[in-house]
């Protein structure tokens, strides 16, 4: 089975509904847990979505079931057991968050969080496939090789957090219910990947961002599967629903879940709404990046 494994901190409203004979549970937590192949349901009916000023889009409240069914291509047994999510209305960025906007903040990330790390392209090591965007003419490409420390203070910096896994999965189906969020069956003109050459990292390198067009969903949001895996503020664990992977604000998860597949990947299934992934930094963070949230 073909693994790439790669997972806020201000509290979170999420309900966990009751799926077949579940007690409801509401939760004001950081982590989250799972959902599955029934779809988003929002309260009202979203508005088509512009690009708005901000970067960022309102998501509708809704629910939704995390995680995929047992018939699904590809699937992990870690993207179960279903479970069902509300939530209430939030933002989220359009795109991940690019290496303009990370450099300009760089100098206040390592301030407010002295441990963080990143790599610039000069710094990127020769084991890595691909280039480390900061300090390169990539500036509109998302921002890479930064860890989850670098990728919080950021969010944190800006007023948002990193989005928890559940939060991530909503938003990225968009009230969809297909493997992924297009449809049933992969199509390459929706991601920025590997997959049309057929080898790990031949596609070259991240794509700069795009604000419209085939790689951006039904709510708006663009890029949340290809270009770069997105970090969320939950730890990994080996099944959904259980316990919910909480990270306290102070805490530094031994494995967060990254979600979404990059441009390195040349395998379908891993660009599937539901599949959860864990970083190995010793493979490289060239196809990591992230994106924020901002609840009300």
């Amino acid at each position: 089975m073909f693994r790439e494994r790669s997972r806020a901190q201000e509290p979170l409203r999420m309900t966990r509904l009751p799926l077949r004979s579940t007690a409801i549970v509401v939760l004001w937590a950081l982590g989250c847990g799972a959902s599955g192949s029934k779809a988003v349901v929002p309260d009202a009916p979203a508005p088509a979505q512009e690009k708005p000023a901000s970067g960022r889009v309102w998501l509708p409240a809704g629910r939704f079931e995390m995680g995929s069914p047992a018939g699904e291509a590809g699937r992990d047994v870690d993207e179960g057991p279903r479970t069902e999510w509300a939530f209430e209305r939030f933002e989220m960025d359009v795109t991940p968050v690019t290496t303009r906007a990370f450099a300009a903040l760089q100098e206040q990330v390592r301030a407010k969080d002295p441990q963080a790390r990143w790599w610039t392209d000069a710094q990127t090591p020769g084991t890595w496939q691909g280039r480390c965007n900061l300090e390169s003419p990539r500036a509109d490409h998302p921002v890479n090789c930064v860890d989850w420390q670098a990728a919080r203070a950021y969010c944190e910096l800006v007023g948002g957090a990193l989005p928890t896994e559940a939060e991530w999965e909503y938003a990225a189906r968009a009230s969809t219910t297909t493997a992924w969020w297009w449809g049933a069956s992969f199509d390459a003109e929706h991601v920025v990947s590997s997959v049309a050459c057929a080898t790990r990292g031949c596609a070259g390198s991240t794509a700069p961002v795009v604000q419209a067009g085939a790689r951006c969903n039904a709510w708006g949001l663009c890029d949340m599967v290809g270009n770069v895996w997105q970090w969320t503020a939950t730890a990994y664990q080996e099944q959904l629903g259980a316990e919910e992977g909480t990270v306290a604000p102070s805490d530094v998860p031994e494995k967060p879940v990254h979600r979404g597949g990059s441009w390195l990947n040349h395998v379908p299934s891993l660009f599937r709404s539901a599949h959860r992934g864990l970083a190995y930094p010793k493979n490289g963070l060239t196809g990591v990046g992230f994106r924020c949230v901002r609840r009300p």
